[in-house]
């Protein structure tokens, strides 16, 4: 969460954790009054409920169609020095869209909120797939190299892409 909160949203680990423990702790939701939005935000597990998945699986079905479900449900391993006792981060209810919420956040709950939200749908989605075509053309004594690419299916591509670490 907060390597992704800081390449995404600029977020330090301090302000990032500040932010989750206010939508962990709940937020007022006209309609709903006061919610708890995200699972704990102490933990690294990747293990999520299979209420969760169904709802997620659901969410996605309904929203984008079958084809952005994968073949079989997609289980993550938690590493084992994780801290398993929770969940993985993730939304409480996925039908709550970052969307219909953004009117009862501030800025920096709707950025995070929406970065996790879309984080975890996004990993219950089908693979991104891509064609890859690399080129070298030799023209006397020079040596041309040309890469690219191009999206045959986008996947979970259609909601998230991973931030990247600079590089130098």
């Amino acid at each position: 969460l907060q390597q992704e909160a800081s390449r995404k949203l600029n977020y330090n680990g301090q302000r990032t954790m500040r932010i989750a423990q206010q939508l962990y702790e709940g937020i007022d939701i006209p309609g709903h009054g006061a919610t708890g939005l995200i699972t704990y935000m102490r933990t690294d597990s990747l293990r999520i409920s299979e209420e969760a998945r169904a709802a997620a699986t659901k969410y996605i079905d309904q929203k984008y169609g079958k084809k952005y479900l994968p073949s079989k449900p997609r289980y993550f391993k938690t590493k084992d020095s994780a801290q398993d006792a929770h969940e993985a981060i993730r939304p409480t209810d996925v039908f709550l869209t970052p969307e219909q919420l953004k009117e009862a956040l501030t800025t920096e709950q709707y950025n995070l909120y929406k970065l996790i939200w879309e984080r975890f749908i996004a990993s219950l989605m089908a693979a991104c797939v891509q064609k890859t075509v690399a080129v070298d053309i030799i023209a006397n004594d020079y040596l041309f190299k040309a890469n690219g690419y191009s999206i045959e299916f986008n996947g979970f591509a259609e909601l998230y892409e991973e931030g990247k670490d600079e590089t130098s």
